[in-house]
């Protein structure tokens, strides 16, 4: 019971401001959503961005990919054709 004790009022004397916090760890979690609600106004638009740019290579490179795979089946079916005894 001492060690939960002394466990909690460590966390307790590690509030910002040298407040005591009733739950241990609050001030930290206040202060990290404060944050980012500062930071996300800034930060959304550039992930948006790279994620536009991400995702518009990502759908060429699958359209490149699948015109290629097209390509070599037909290749595959010829050369299968040829290598076939006739009956």
């Amino acid at each position: 019971m001492k060690w939960e004790y002394e466990f909690g009022e460590e966390l307790a004397r590690t509030c910002p401001f040298g407040l005591r916090c009733p739950v241990p760890g609050m001030g930290w979690i206040l202060l990290g959503t404060l944050g980012a609600l500062v930071v996300a106004p800034v930060a959304i638009p550039a992930v948006k961005k790279a994620g536009k740019a991400i995702a518009k290579t990502a759908v060429k490179g699958g359209i490149v990919a699948y015109e290629g795979s097209k390509e070599l089946v037909s290749e595959a079916k010829a050369e299968l054709a040829a290598s076939r005894p006739e009956v």
